[in-house]
């Protein structure tokens, strides 16, 4: 029976300091976006689920939660923000100069299971660089992507970066059927050496592939990764991508980025409409990744001209839990001011001054519970609000940590025409 109250599973409510800090963590990423000159995109809740299912692959599509609508049409609420993004490229932006740098935060919802991290509603912040089919756009994405966690306060993180195209390469080489593939990598994925050296032998597999196999899981680490990938290639295509992502790891460490990146080409993972990079960003203390991201060359196609793309996408809430556990300070909206008025006095005086506050970008509190000055210093202390303004019959007076100082009302509001 359902309690009166109670929130579906998945989900949950924010509020006071948490919401503070939600929102001011998202402030400080739709900033920090703004400043790498990405350009908002807000895309609708609502999908056709048959228009995203398509390019989503089968593990997303089938964590889509749907319903239908009174028209009979089936509907999804989005489970990510890329694949919208991309509808909205390849339908309506396709024909803007190029390269488009686009970013978004916004709620997405999935059918996740119990687990710990995994909610089925959470607030997703990402950024989409399209139509540039470059290293230099990879790099963009993955400098961005380390900005962006150092814009949440996180000190300890680090990006494991591959190619999804190494291994899609490798796999077309052994020419193995759907379900042997999908237990072979499943084996990979769980990097556990005693399982795949038991699949192995089940395989039909050439020496060569045997070896490239085996050696997969320990492809991680840093420079010393590609000369040791370039050994197993079996073909021009896995040489390619191994060539790729030595030239982003070049330019990662030309920036000086290499102690939050590590290179794991036996990362199998991801999206199923990834193509080229992938990564993902963990930190200490949580097992569920912070942000993930990759190059998808031909998720546009689908909806429109075919555009070369590369994005990331950070969840929120786990970025809010590892700032906690790093004990970094959180990004909170503080009040600046506390505004309180004596019995009798004319508090609507100061109006004006609030309404130029806070179009300045302060932040005003205002005493609705006719409180003494006393109790309102003891709120500003608890709040740790920095400033009290008190109107009486005596004037206007400030009281801060150094002290206090009285004005006459008239000489306040002088302040209006000295203070943009």
């Amino acid at each position: 029976m359902l309690i009166t109250g109670q929130i579906p599973y998945g989900v949950g409510d924010l509020f006071l300091e948490d919401a503070a800090q939600q929102r001011a963590l998202e402030m400080n990423l739709r900033q920090t976006f703004a400043g790498w000159a990405y350009s908002e995109i807000i895309p609708p809740t609502l999908e056709y689920a048959e228009v995203v299912a398509g390019p989503a692959g089968s593990q997303l599509a089938g964590n889509m939660i749907r319903f239908v609508d009174r028209d009979g049409q089936t509907l999804a609420l989005r489970p990510d923000l890329t694949i919208p993004t991309a509808r909205a490229v390849g339908t309506k932006l396709y024909d803007e100069p190029l390269p488009l740098r686009l970013f978004y935060i916004g709620n997405v919802f999935r059918y996740e299971e119990p687990q710990a991290g995994r909610r089925r509603e959470f607030s997703q912040a990402g950024f989409e660089l399209i139509g540039a089919g470059t290293v230099a756009a990879d790099v963009e994405v993955l400098s961005l992507a380390i900005a962006a966690l150092r814009a949440a306060g996180l000190r300890a993180f680090q990006l494991t970066i591959g190619h999804i195209g190494f291994y899609h390469s490798l796999l077309a080489a052994l020419n193995l059927t759907p379900e042997a593939t999908q237990t072979l990598s499943d084996a990979i994925d769980r990097k556990r050496q005693g399982d795949l050296a038991a699949l192995l032998p089940t395989l039909p597999l050439t020496l060569p592939a045997r070896r490239a196999l085996q050696a997969l899981p320990r492809l991680a680490g840093g420079a010393e990764v590609f000369p040791q990938a370039l050994e197993i290639c079996l073909t021009t295509e896995m040489a390619a991508a191994v060539a790729h992502l030595e030239a982003v790891y070049a330019r990662v460490a030309a920036a000086g980025m290499t102690p939050h990146v590590t290179v794991d080409l036996g990362e199998v993972r991801g999206m199923a409409y990834y193509t080229g990079i992938t990564f993902e960003g963990f930190a200490p203390g949580l097992g569920a990744a912070l942000c993930s991201g990759g190059r998808y060359d031909n998720l546009i196609g689908h909806f429109g001209p075919p555009l070369p793309a590369v994005g990331c996408a950070l969840v929120v809430e786990r970025l809010r839990q590892a700032g906690r556990l790093q004990q970094a300070p959180a990004p909170t909206l503080t009040t600046d001011w506390l505004v309180g008025a004596a019995p009798g006095a004319d508090a609507a005086a100061l109006h004006a001054w609030m309404a130029a506050q806070r179009a300045a970008g302060q932040i005003i509190d205002v005493d609705l519970l006719g409180r003494s000055a006393d109790a309102l210093c003891a709120v500003a202390q608890q709040r740790a609000i920095p400033r009290l303004l008190w109107l009486d019959d005596e004037g206007v007076s400030l009281f801060t940590a150094a002290g206090q100082q009285t004005w006459t009302l008239a000489d306040f509001l002088a302040t209006l025409r000295e203070t943009p």
